[in-house]
């Protein structure tokens, strides 16, 4: 979607208080913010400190409301991404209807014509913001650096639409694209799944379904600082990450709540952290951030599947927030989209994935 006349000039201005020179940033993030002894990276701790000034609680707005102000956020915190060769807009028909979606394809000799791996991606935003606008510049990164046809989908949100309705949509949505991958251009033998926070919880639960009713298993998933398990995961009370790094446990809480309501939390197909055996599924390029309320269980869900025999890569991030997928602005936040991005395309090319685990 074309940003108006004044959302250019308001993603100007913002971008360019973000750019200010090393000296500002250095002279404005003194203390260095520490979790773990880690500091966060300097750019990061700078738009933090200046974007207090506009900063809101999303709990305290409506769905509606948030959903405005979060697609806000992401048109001013991305920078221009890389050119691809095209987007297609696309239909997925899903049991609760049709719903849109977006096909990136990568600039490439004769992409038009070749048959390339594919992978699709689910939103975050807490199943209950985000959408294939929010999440439009991560998909081209992906794309470009992936070397992958990137099919973004839609799905229900929450609190209109609770557990499990982005579960049933996602699970349609990746059913389609198989189904439909000659169409798309997509070896049918080469589709991943992945996506970031809520998309990365779904991109799980999704593989754990094809895996139990006998597959087409995804190729890999790619779960960027997914959500795995409940809204009270240990993890989750760490003090130092309570507030002050975008996802707080207040949103958190508020995301969860949305989305499960009174169900029972600890359900897989809610937290697939709790599932009985993670034995079988795909295999996972796994990212954690250190300033991520959600780090602990990422962790957790990554040794899950190791222990499992599943073969895993875990690319911790030592010095980003949650989100920084969609910080694009940030150049720290480019680098390690660049370093997820890179280790899907090792794993469609050359059939393992070499980013260095920890």
């Amino acid at each position: 979607m074309a940003m108006t006349f004044f959302q250019r000039i308001e993603s100007k201005v913002i971008g360019r208080i973000l750019c200010a020179s090393d000296a500002t940033v250095t002279r404005m993030t003194e203390p260095r913010w520490e979790v773990d002894g880690k500091p966060l990276d300097r750019r990061t701790q700078y738009m933090f400190r200046v974007g207090r000034i506009v900063e809101r609680s999303m709990p305290s707005l409506t769905a509606d409301a948030a959903r405005r102000y979060y697609a806000r956020l992401n048109r001013v915190l991305e920078a221009e991404p890389p050119a691809i060769d095209r987007a297609t807009d696309r239909t997925i028909a899903m049991r609760s209807g049709d719903r849109p979606a977006r096909a990136y394809y990568p600039a490439q000799p004769s992409s038009r014509d070749q048959v390339l791996p594919g992978l699709v991606y689910i939103h975050g935003g807490g199943f209950t913001i985000g959408s294939l606008e929010t999440h439009d510049t991560l998909c081209r990164r992906i794309c470009a650096t992936a070397r992958c046809v990137v099919v973004s989908i839609d799905y229900r949100l929450a609190p209109e639409h609770p557990f499990p309705a982005a579960v049933e949509d996602c699970d349609d949505a990746y059913r389609w694209v198989v189904a439909h991958a000659a169409e798309l251009g997509i070896r049918p033998d080469r589709i991943a799944i992945g996506g970031d926070s809520a998309g990365g919880n779904l991109a799980a639960v999704v593989s754990f379904l094809a895996r139990d009713r006998g597959g087409p298993l995804p190729y890999a998933q790619l779960l960027i600082y997914p959500g795995t398990g409940s809204v009270d995961h240990a993890g989750r009370t760490k003090s130092e990450l309570q507030t002050g790094y975008g996802l707080d446990a207040k949103t958190s809480r508020w995301f969860f709540e949305n989305y499960v309501g009174q169900g029972d939390g600890e359900d897989p197909l809610a937290a697939p952290l709790y599932l009985e055996s993670h034995a079988g599924l795909p295999p996972a390029i796994v990212v954690t951030a250190q300033f991520d309320l959600l780090c602990g269980e990422g962790r957790e869900y990554a040794e899950k599947l190791r222990a499992a025999g599943v073969p895993v890569v875990h690319q911790h991030v030592p010095d980003l927030p949650h989100g920084f997928g969609t910080m694009s602005i940030l150049p720290r936040a480019r680098e390690a989209i660049a370093d997820f991005a890179t280790a899907l395309a090792e794993t469609f090319h050359r059939g393992t994935p070499s980013l260095r685990s920890s």
